[in-house]
């Protein structure tokens, strides 16, 4: 009994001794849960520098980390020796290893690659010595494409007509060709019966236009509609810019007069793609 009183502290004792540690005299840590929730709630308890205690309450969430399903193979792979540069690395710091090891890939050419290269070297007509000269008789381009094949042949404006120009002699005329040495195409010629303006203007009056077409229409039905009539020169079919889409009309140019009217006469009010199509003559534009 003596010696249980001796042990036992006095508070008049702690009170001179200063600078000392009095955590022991704080209640004891207490952990509450986590509930069901995953509430986590801790108090303790600390002296503050003016000697007050405090209570300070920590309130935390758990959470569990879903557990991973792996196979048999997965795990006797984790079980192998390591070798490179894994040797020294722990079994759960990293499991992916990056190679640091630069990798220079060749991308194989395509198939019929070096065929297609060939080829267009051989379509072009001044990649051969010997090969014909290709020149438009209406717009003037060389190499581009065939006077049939003009696309500015009803667009582009007109060269200078020679009809209001005096008749020159032959032999004159072919002289300052032969002079000069460039190609004339024959509507230029000396003797030419027809200018590339009445040219046009015939282009013109053969001119049908077709309207309250489908959205899906293309210059390639047209051709197909119309061409049973007769000989076609020239289809458009007006598209949107934005969407790709027919504008709902066109033009078809025939070659003779009698043939564009056959067309109008067989195909105004004909049905085509669930609508009721409107041929007729095109309004020649002003020149």
């Amino acid at each position: 009994m003596q010696n249980g009183g001796q042990n036992k502290v006095r508070w008049g004792e702690l009170d001179e001794d200063e600078g000392e540690d009095l955590d022991f005299l704080l209640p004891p840590r207490q952990v509450i849960g986590p509930d069901d929730n995953g509430v986590k709630k801790v108090i303790e308890y600390k002296f503050k520098d003016d000697g007050s205690k405090v209570k300070i309450t920590t309130t935390t969430r758990v959470r569990k980390l879903a557990k991973a399903h792996l196979s048999k193979k997965a795990v006797e792979r984790r079980s192998w020796s390591k070798f490179g540069d894994a040797v020294h690395v722990d079994v759960g710091a990293r499991l992916t290893m990056v190679s640091t090891e630069e990798i220079a890939l060749e991308r194989p050419k395509p198939h019929g690659a070096k065929q297609e290269e060939t080829k267009s070297a051989g379509d072009n007509p001044f990649g051969s010595k010997g090969a014909m000269l290709m020149i438009c008789r209406t717009c003037g381009k060389k190499g581009n494409h065939w006077t049939a094949m003009c696309p500015y042949k009803d667009l582009a404006p007109p060269p200078e007509s020679f009809a209001d120009k005096p008749p020159t002699d032959g032999p004159a005329a072919a002289s300052t060709t032969g002079s000069k040495g460039a190609y004339v195409p024959p509507s230029l010629r000396a003797g030419a019966e027809r200018t590339p303006t009445d040219m046009k203007r015939r282009n013109e009056e053969n001119s049908v236009r077709v309207t309250n077409l489908s959205e899906d229409t293309r210059e390639a039905d047209l051709h197909e509609l119309f061409r049973t009539f007769g000989q076609i020169t020239r289809v458009y079919v007006a598209i949107d810019q934005k969407t790709g889409l027919s504008r709902g009309f066109g033009f078809v140019n025939f070659a003779i007069r009698e043939e564009a009217e056959r067309a109008i006469n067989k195909l105004n009010g004909y049905g085509y793609d669930n609508l009721i199509l409107r041929v007729e003559w095109a309004t020649p534009r002003a020149t």
